[in-house]
């Protein structure tokens, strides 16, 4: 059985198998077993981790600084010597010892099933390592990399859980559209699946409301207007509704 559960979306929290959190009072610290864990069960060796996490320092203090976080986890981690391996060449997670969500994220994806997209869904609660921030441009290069792959795994599962139909399926897929967008509004695809799932569900207010909210993101951060392929959704989801003898029911979405 692990003896932690580390969450890495939404940020870096550390639990214990009894619920109990175990708080990392250092921020390279976190970042530091947020990497290791990410990278288990391969073992980083010093250098590329020191390298990494503090580049721009002479090689021996970033040396020190990378012993000085090891010592902030040993003192706050309970069982260390079960749960860090370190050497003097390498420092790994022990996969046994420990449990992600990225890992479980990931692993639930594989088969397309939609129940266990359902779960996968739930685990992204947010950016991956959120509020973690470095000035080393080859960390920031790499947790760009990570974020952009695991939203792109996260836009699968909204896709696949929408093809499989049903209506909690879709309730589950708007959910996990919109933590989507709040991590990155510039995403329209992911705009135009709230917009085509709202028009199905009756919801005409939240469909054009979603236009509206990209529309005005997208000229908002980058002067750019929807593309063709949304302008025309918007149309449709108009004229559909224009057709519809019946009054479509009242917005019950609220503003993401």
């Amino acid at each position: 059985m692990p003896l932690l559960q580390i969450n890495l979306f939404g940020g870096v929290e550390v639990m214990q198998v009894s619920g109990e959190s175990v708080s990392i009072p250092s921020r390279k610290a976190a970042t530091l077993l947020g990497y290791v864990a990410l990278s288990s069960p391969r073992g980083i060796s010093r250098s590329k981790l020191a390298a990494l996490l503090w580049d721009g320092h002479f090689a021996d203090r970033a040396r020190a600084s990378l012993r000085q976080a090891l010592l902030t986890l040993r003192h706050v981690l309970p069982q260390y010597a079960d749960v860090i391996s370190a050497d003097r060449g390498d420092i790994r997670i022990c996969p046994d010892a420990v449990k992600t969500d990225v890992g479980e994220f990931e692993q639930l994806l594989k088969d397309g099933d939609p129940e266990r997209m359902a779960r996968a869904a739930a685990l992204y609660r947010g950016e991956l390592l959120d509020g973690i921030s470095s000035t080393s441009c080859a960390f920031e290069a790499w947790l760009s990399a990570e974020r952009q792959r695991l939203r792109t795994q996260a836009m699968r599962a909204v896709v696949g859980l929408l093809d499989a139909g049903g209506r909690e399926r879709m309730d589950i897929a708007i959910a996990l559209a919109l933590r989507i967008l709040a991590i990155d509004p510039l995403q329209e695809d992911v705009h135009r699946i709230l917009m085509r799932c709202y028009a199905q569900q009756g919801r005409r207010a939240d469909a054009l409301r979603q236009y509206d909210l990209c529309r005005t993101v997208l000229w908002k951060e980058v002067r750019a207007v929807p593309e063709g392929e949304t302008e025309q959704l918007q149309r449709d989801i108009r004229r559909m509704f224009r057709t519809d003898n019946s009054r479509p029911p009242q917005s019950t979405c609220p503003v993401p």
